[in-house]
């Protein structure tokens, strides 16, 4: 039975106007709703069985809108064994959603790859079986998800490393190793982070705790060095890990230093202490962190600071590098076929060249600005309702935005056969079992390609967007180190292989972690140095997005990216007018933007 109108309009004071018909709710509002949060708000107050199975947004009332919906717009169906109901509770947990049903898309409940990894990471502490995030991605409801369960097999633990004087470095440990070897003074790969605390928190209990969690992980007790012309890591018995507590504003920016890779702990920690509160800064190197790892560090020092006993480490980073020092990389013939012709170096309209600009060599060691914007909450919300029709995630459809940016802003070759785009995009990297309690540095990049084509339509190229990045991520465990040795023989010193602009989005539930008793969100600070010429860093807000777009300081301008996130921005307008123009018309019907010193023709 679906309740009456006037109790959903109760319930629902964000709706103009609503309607039932044969089951199912239709409502009209000026701002786009989320038919999952809204059943969420019905489902705090109604039994189940007055759920309504489908939630419609409409234009109007009108009997000829109100047309019988599929399973896209809300579908709920409860689950119907152990199984489904253990599954339903891993989803509303991981994407913060009550009442999922067993019918629901991921993708269409904001699901994206970070979520797929935290959903498997759980799935498979629940089940005891192994799930991977790409099984996540490719069976995106609780019904087909469950089927996987049934059928995996008991998750493997891996195997424990013999023990030894040295360790090989994993692969993603390497490609960090060899960057900070070729300049011991980068910043480039360090992690500083600056969280408000309560200021009454007792600095001798958070250092105990600091120092019970580096004794747990091997990792951050960990020496790099070489031996015998290799790379390898050295896990020492025990390490001074200070807290000094200091007299320091809570906002100033956490002083970066280069760290001696062979001299461990690569952490460093302040408490700060003001007149009004106090802050915890933190910095790390990223060959023994990375976000989740950063994450589960937090989590960690919270409950020895609270005084809670915390299980056995299930496996340690070294653990993990020897094993994948003995395994194939899986994914190889994917890539390989993928870039059997190597592309082009992208031709981005700097403002400086290559060669001669201030800074401009190694990409890794270049001085970095950062242009900072936002996508407020009513555009943000036209998004997720766009990306929902079209089956697909918000990074899906921001990356085939970007994607059509890049394509107009190199001004590659036009014509039928388009411009081939590649962009870089971080993945977990945690494909192995076992490894959601385990420190260390897993997380991998994968080089997404794309070929943007003027006369097709933005919904087809969404559509391939989101497919290739699907099938990326499913092979996110090649190396990307070995991707290059094997397609790029002979490389360009002054840039990073394969791409030149990353793209990232940050999910706001696995950005976040409660320590000391208030939520704090784990945003890296700008180290000053740039890694690629762009990377954009999106990040969920509850008010919209925030967009943190670094430059290579040697090639552009800060006016010129200022630029580039106002074109950014016109063609995500542009694509909510009309999701079905063609590419072309799109970058064409972008608003003109107020131009940097040096001449920018963007035109596909």
């Amino acid at each position: 039975m679906t309740p009456d109108v006037d109790t959903l309009a109760r319930l629902w004071p964000q709706v103009d106007r609503v309607a039932v018909k044969d089951g199912c709710v239709y409502v009209v509002a000026d701002d786009h709703l989320d038919p999952l949060a809204l059943r969420g708000q019905l489902a705090r107050e109604l039994p189940d069985g007055e759920l309504p199975r489908h939630i419609v947004q409409v234009d109007s009332l009108d009997p000829a809108d109100l047309i019988a919906p599929d399973d896209r717009y809300g579908a709920y169906q409860p689950p119907r064994d152990d199984t489904e109901r253990q599954l339903v509770r891993v989803w509303e947990g991981v994407l913060g959603l009550p009442k999922l049903g067993v019918l629901d898309d991921f993708y269409a409940a904001g699901g994206d790859s970070l979520a797929a990894v935290a959903l498997a990471v759980e799935a498979q502490r629940v089940f005891g079986t192994a799930l991977s995030p790409a099984a996540v991605l490719r069976h995106p409801t609780v019904a087909a998800l469950a089927a996987e369960v049934r059928q995996a097999r008991a998750a493997t633990p891996l195997p424990r490393a013999a023990a030894a004087r040295a360790y090989p470095l994993s692969p993603q440990q390497r490609r960090v190793f060899l960057a900070q070897s070729r300049d011991p003074a980068s910043v480039a790969y360090h992690l500083p982070l600056l969280l408000p605390l309560p200021a009454d928190t007792d600095a001798a209990r958070l250092g105990q705790a600091l120092r019970h969690v580096v004794a747990r992980h091997d990792i951050l007790r960990t020496a790099f060095d070489t031996e015998e012309g290799r790379p390898v890591q050295r896990v020492l018995p025990g390490v001074v890990c200070e807290l000094p507590e200091v007299a320091r504003a809570a906002d100033e920016p956490v002083a970066v230093t280069p760290f001696d890779l062979a001299a461990p702990p690569l952490l460093r920690a302040e408490l700060r202490r003001t007149p009004t509160g106090a802050a915890l800064a933190l910095e790390l190197h990223h060959i023994v962190t990375d976000g989740l790892s950063l994450a589960l560090l937090l989590r960690e020092v919270d409950a020895r600071y609270a005084g809670r006993d915390l299980p056995p480490v299930p496996a340690q980073y070294a653990d993990y590098a020897v094993w994948t020092h003995a395994q194939e990389p899986p994914g190889r013939d994917w890539w390989l076929a993928r870039f059997a012709d190597p592309p082009a170096p992208p031709r981005l309209p700097t403002d400086a060249d290559r060669g001669t600009g201030p800074d401009a060599g190694d990409p890794s060691t270049a001085a970095a600005g950062v242009v900072e914007f936002a996508v407020d909450a009513a555009r943000t919300a036209a998004l997720r309702a766009l990306a929902r029709r079209e089956g697909v995630t918000l990074f899906h459809l921001l990356l085939a935005g970007y994607a059509t940016f890049l394509a107009a802003a190199t001004r590659g070759p036009g014509g039928a056969d388009g411009v081939d785009v590649t962009v870089g995009t971080p993945v977990a990297g945690r494909g192995a079992p076992g490894l959601d309690a385990t420190m260390g540095m897993f997380v991998n990049t994968v080089c997404l390609r794309h070929r943007v084509r003027p006369d097709v339509p933005f919904r087809a190229l969404l559509a391939e967007v989101a497919r290739d990045a699907v099938d990326a991520f499913a092979h996110q465990d090649f190396p990307f180190d070995s991707l290059v040795e094997a397609v790029l023989p002979v490389r360009d010193p002054h840039r990073h292989p394969l791409f030149d602009t990353l793209f990232a989005m940050q999910h706001a539930e696995v950005a976040r972690v409660e320590f000391l008793g208030r939520p704090v969100e784990l945003a890296v600070a700008p180290t000053g140095q740039a890694m690629f010429d762009l990377d954009m860093q999106v990040y969920e807000r509850p008010d919209g997005l925030t967009v943190h777009w670094a430059y290579h300081a040697g090639l552009f301008l800060p006016q010129t990216v200022r630029a580039f996130a106002d074109l950014y921005l016109d063609l995500l307008d542009a694509v909510l007018a009309d999701p079905g123009r063609p590419v072309g018309e799109l970058t064409g019907a972008a608003a003109p933007v107020a131009r940097p010193p040096t001449t920018i023709d963007i035109d596909l």
